[in-house]
């Protein structure tokens, strides 16, 4: 292509986690571009998300991009927490009497391909968090490996990398159309046009809408929002060490940081792409659920806030070029995974545009492919 500076080989739509992680690699290689409709990169899900490192979470697929991704964690951190991705921390998967039976079946499906967990009485839990009520707990499943992720710093790193690799991201684009001569495109904004060979559909929530503008099938993506409030108890003092608690059914969680702890009611409310806000409602439940479960005493809420989570019908992560439109790539349905399995997404899509072999995941991690390819969903 010519020297034109709105020319690239590569146009990423999405500055989130998905689109800086996978642009800082291929712009090692490629000319990329990155392209965010807001005015700050990161803005939606990426920028709220309540990030951990958990093997012991979501489907045998997350599960595998996660621990896959478990080198690069480990390589940009150390133990002394200082400018370090993970911060250990550890996440009881807690039960009462009557999810006990659950509890059991969920450990024998993280165990086929975890084996850093284990089960804990109640009084072992107890002894790890001990605000638990002790009436509520049962048992739990203890991940001893989990961690908190500084989003900010992840985020960074690939931020960094992209840039030292000249990669440029323009803010507040609002595309008003695309049109696709031969193999190359051409994007039209308000007042510039942006040309590419392949396109990288990496928007979030909004990627249906891009592939709509495209001509492209959608994938029926589905954004659930996802809410988050803060208390401090007034009875107890709380300790920042205490691990992540997650209900087993995922009714619920929570963890302490800075002594106040940060909670979530689960919700997964089905909505449209937009800049979505915390309810009453679901700050009510996800009070009440964690009152029963704990002996925190608290009165009012000191923050709080929402993020969209995203999923397609099978709740893995959708990559690949698209069947019918050329040179258009899908990096879309992270659902809330997209944090941790970030590294290993953007190796294996990077991959694939560069003709490079994903040998290593699909050998050493078992993950196939084909559950994460665009074409099972069109």
């Amino acid at each position: 292509m010519t020297k034109n500076k709105n020319v690239f080989d590569i146009i990423v739509l999405g500055s989130g986690i998905a689109g800086v992680s996978v642009a800082a690699e291929l712009s090692k290689e490629s000319s990329v571009c990155i392209l965010e409709k807001e005015n700050i990169t990161s803005y939606h899900s990426t920028g709220r998300s309540f990030a951990f490192y958990l093997e012991s979470y979501g489907n045998e697929t997350i599960r595998k991009l996660t621990s896959s991704s478990k080198d690069f964690f480990k390589n940009n951190s150390n133990l002394n927490n200082e400018n370090s991705v993970l911060k250990p921390r550890g996440m009881l998967h807690i039960a009462t009497e009557e999810q006990n039976e659950n509890l059991s079946f969920n450990y024998k499906e993280l165990t086929k391909i975890n084996k850093n967990l284990n089960i804990l009485n109640s009084r072992e839990t107890l002894r790890l968090l001990p605000c638990l009520n002790e009436k509520y707990i049962h048992s739990s499943i203890y991940d001893q490996e989990a961690s908190d992720i500084d989003v900010n710093f992840l985020y960074n790193i690939y931020l960094k990398k992209f840039k030292k690799n000249n990669g440029i991201i323009k803010t507040n684009i609002e595309i008003n159309k695309f049109l696709q001569k031969k193999n190359n495109w051409e994007i039209f904004t308000e007042d510039k046009t942006f040309y590419c060979n392949l396109i990288i559909n990496a928007a979030g929530a909004w990627c249906d809408e891009v592939a709509k503008k495209a001509n492209a099938k959608k994938i029926n993506l589905v954004p659930k929002k996802r809410t988050v409030f803060c208390f401090r108890p007034f009875n107890m003092q709380v300790k920042n060490n205490w691990p992540l608690a997650v209900d087993v059914e995922e009714n619920f969680y929570f963890k302490i940081e800075n002594q106040t702890v940060l909670a979530s009611p689960a919700d997964e409310t089905e909505t449209i792409p937009h800049d979505v806000q915390p309810e009453e409602i679901d700050i009510a439940i996800g009070a009440d659920r964690i009152k029963k479960a704990t002996n925190f005493n608290f009165n009012s809420i000191i923050n709080k806030w929402a993020g969209l989570r995203n999923f397609v019908k099978d709740k893995s992560p959708v990559i690949g070029y698209d069947p019918q439109i050329e040179n258009f790539f899908w990096i879309s349905g992270q659902g809330g995974y997209g944090i941790q399995t970030s590294p290993a997404l953007a190796k294996i899509a990077s991959n694939l545009i560069l003709n490079k072999s994903n040998e290593l995941y699909e050998k050493k991690y078992k993950i196939d492919l084909a559950s994460l390819n665009i074409k099972r969903l069109i």
